[in-house]
């Protein structure tokens, strides 16, 4: 075997360790059983290393795990379509899943590590898996291959990812990482800060404190949006804890003596940012740091935060009003203020007097430092209102026409516009930039940058601001497709991230969001859990019989591009969806059932007892049993099974976690048609008493981490006895996830 790979050697020792009865030594020289591994061991030790199935013969339970091992996420999607091929629901427990590993195993970690997350698990009878795994390795020796990948373009790979995140889907966002980092396409930086805002967008705060590069990111020029995620982790890790005690005064000399003199560097500027976490963290500034800053004070308890606004007053009590000072000349005070990196502050004293060249370059240099839209966009006003003369004397310095290039782009009009109007204040502005100049270099860092910025009830205020937001989305699509297609996740996570979402008034927005989503979409299961969650939406609202057909044409179209074995978990939880919501046009709906279900009979080998049992129950649901008479009489014996299995349920209780109540209404249904069993279900944000009490009292408590981020997250973990069963954790919103995470449970404890 070749052994030039130092990274494969060290992987193959670690994964045929002790924790694993397969042994490595036999595996070379082909003894015993042994002998049948090494086709697959020697696939990885090739001079460039093809994606394997490894064995793990655990001497813990006597059992067989399976592990899928591939380099990048083409990889696993080819790998994981055979292994659906030829050994899938039929053989084995795999239903097209990347694997969810766990890092404290030392056999899952090491493949986490070698695979950076593109690998898959699964078990089954043994004689019959090997059996079909050796069909699908001689089938594949037989192919010819085809190895070049076509790169794809760095917009869309960021696209996805970003996409993950408004989806939670860590697992996709990791690959997209890896496939950055693969291809070259961003430096070490760069990735950093992405995984920054990864961490952040799922509140995985102790982790990203932890991050091995912080002292880095803490001295390093970083994106305002980076700052903002390690600010909200400050918070969060170092003083929420304060304030749920309700103990300000510990909180303001804690602040003082370890979080200031450790995060110093985060507080260069607020920027106008209004994340709750970031204004008390700026008044725990105000009022404990010298020189203490009473106008930083007034300024943050100026601002409506009625959720917060309790805690920053007991805050700002501590620090008496200061008489000012008789006030210096502004452009003074300003140049002292920015010699001091207040930029804030520094803006705000600039801000009412007249444009000179002393004022536009401390505002160049505040926007520069700033990195906000709104920054920018005061600079370039203030450039503006220059003569010609001194536009000419100001450029003269080259960082100043470094800064004007930068925030101006290839815009070809600039000569016949104000440069201030390049930079735009809202999504509506944004899509009138783009309909002018499709070709807009910077479009997608201001989507993405604007996206946190911009407030979403700027689009209320405005007249007829809606109606020409929809008008230019169609118009946009037909000059610029890619870039729109591109900036979908900045789209949707502006309007889903609303605390009033959904909104009557932005109905025809959601609507045209999804349509541009289906077409934009190459049929990720990211893009299908968002089309859903707009779906879900949508109805919420309330829909008239043609905008609830034009939707399910959508979903239809969606079906029949990408039907397969891996998309029915969501094709089931698209028509619980449908189901469990008033229909104003119910043939329809049922016709969207026939669809669906006569796709699971053509490849019925392929569809596990889950899957079944859902259908059964949406069947049952719509009291058209007489119509799918074929599926009770031929599925009669997994039904018993099923049953079997979720008797051990009788007399039990179990919790589900979710905030993707459909799905686990549908969960709960089945459970209880099966068995004695007492579901509830929460969908808190926070800890409550009563979630609490569920926690503590369930037999089962299942928590779907992929629809769930919040605070009840941590509160469940840490509320769950120690002496109970362990939290099931399901990475997926679906409710045949969560049925086979209770069955697969079931099954163990016997």
């Amino acid at each position: 075997m070749n052994k030039s790979n130092a990274n494969t050697v060290h992987f193959l020792e670690q994964f045929f360790g002790a924790s694993n009865k397969f042994d490595l030594d036999k595996i070379k020289c082909t003894e015993g059983k042994s002998a049948k591994i090494r086709p697959w061991v020697e696939l990885l030790t090739q001079s460039e290393a093809q994606p394997t199935i490894l064995p793990c013969w655990r001497p813990t339970n006597n059992q067989v795990d399976w592990y899928g091992i591939a380099f990048s996420a083409k990889q696993l999607r080819r790998l994981s379509e055979e292994l659906m091929a030829f050994v899938g629901p039929t053989y084995s427990t795999y239903r097209g899943q990347t694997a969810q590993l766990n890092l404290e195993d030392p056999i899952e970690a090491a493949v986490n590590e070698f695979t950076q997350g593109n690998a898959i698990k699964f078990n089954g009878d043994s004689s019959q898996v090997w059996q079909a795994l050796e069909r699908m390795r001689q089938v594949s020796a037989r192919c010819v291959k085809h190895n070049r990948e076509i790169p794809r373009p760095t917009g869309r790979v960021l696209r996805d990812f970003y996409m993950a995140l408004q989806a939670d889907a860590r697992s996709c966002a990791e690959q997209e990482l890896q496939y950055l980092a693969n291809q070259h396409r961003l430096d070490a930086l760069n990735l950093l800060f992405l995984r920054v805002q990864l961490l952040a967008e799922l509140e995985q705060w102790n982790e990203l404190l932890q991050l091995p590069e912080l002292s880095n990111l803490l001295q390093v020029k970083r994106p305002f949006a980076v700052t903002i995620a390690l600010l909200k982790a400050v918070y969060q890790v170092e003083l929420l804890h304060f304030e749920e005690k309700n103990t300000p005064s510990s909180a303001i000399a804690y602040f003082k003596e370890f979080v200031f003199p450790r995060y110093q560097n985060l507080f260069a500027a607020r920027a106008g940012s209004r994340v709750p976490e970031v204004l008390k963290l700026f008044m725990l500034l105000a009022v404990s740091v010298e020189p203490k800053k009473p106008a930083l004070r007034d300024e943050l308890l100026a601002i409506e935060t009625a959720e917060h606004r309790n805690y920053l007053e007991r805050l700002a009590e501590s620090l008496p009003d200061i008489t000012p000072c008789n006030e210096e000349d502004p452009l003074q005070q300003a140049e002292k203020l920015a010699s001091e990196a207040d930029f804030d502050s520094c803006f705000l004293v600039l801000r009412d007097i007249p444009s000179s060249h002393r004022k536009v370059s401390l505002l160049f240099q505040g926007a520069y430092e700033l990195q906000t839209l709104e920054a920018e966009k005061t600079a370039l006003q203030a450039f503006d209102e220059l003569t010609i003369e001194e536009q000419t004397a100001f450029l003269k310095l080259r960082w100043n026409q470094d800064c004007l290039n930068r925030w101006r782009g290839s815009t070809e009009e600039v000569t016949n516009t104000q440069l201030a109007e390049t930079v735009p204040a809202s999504w509506l502005e944004w899509l009138l930039q783009l309909n002018k100049q499709p070709t807009w270099e910077r479009a997608l860092f201001t989507a993405r940058q604007g996206s946190s910025e911009w407030d979403v009830t700027s689009l209320l205020a405005q007249p007829n601001a809606v109606y020409e937001f929809e008008e230019l989305l169609s118009t946009v699509g037909s000059k610029a497709e890619s870039v729109l297609h591109n900036a979908i996740p900045y789209l949707l996570g502006f309007f889903q991230k609303d605390e009033l979402f959904p909104r009557s008034e932005f109905f025809n927005l959601y609507q045209l969001l999804l349509e541009i989503l289906v077409i934009s979409t190459e049929g990720g299961d990211v893009d299908l859990v968002l089309f859903n969650d707009l779906v879900i939406a949508l109805l919420n609202l309330g829909l008239d019989a043609k905008k609830y057909t034009d939707i399910i044409n959508c979903a239809l179209d969606l079906w029949k591009r990408y039907e397969s074995p891996k998309k029915v978990d969501w094709a089931l939880d698209l028509l619980d969806i449908l189901v469990l919501n008033y229909s104003p046009n119910m043939s329809v709906r049922e016709q969207t059932l026939f669809t669906v279900a006569e796709s699971l009979r053509n490849f019925a080998g392929r569809i596990d007892e889950e899957q079944w049992g859902i259908l059964r129950s949406l069947v049952k649901d719509l009291k058209l049993e007489e119509a799918f008479s074929w599926l009770f009489d031929k599925q009669l014996v997994e039904q018993e099974s099923e049953v079997d299995v979720f008797q051990k349920l009788n007399g039990k209780s179990v919790l589900i976690y979710t905030l993707t109540e459909t799905a686990a209404l549908r969960v709960k249904s089945i459970l209880e048609a099966a068995s004695k069993v007492k579901v509830n279900i929460s969908h808190d944000k926070g800890g409550t008493d009563r979630l609490g009490q569920w926690v503590k009292n369930s037999d089962i408590v299942l928590m779907v981490t992929a629809s769930a981020k919040h605070a009840a997250t941590n509160f469940i973990e840490a509320h769950r006895p120690s002496h109970l069963a362990p939290i099931l954790l399901v990475n997926s919103k679906g409710s045949a996830s969560m049925l086979r995470m209770i069955k697969e449970y079931l099954t163990k404890i016997g």
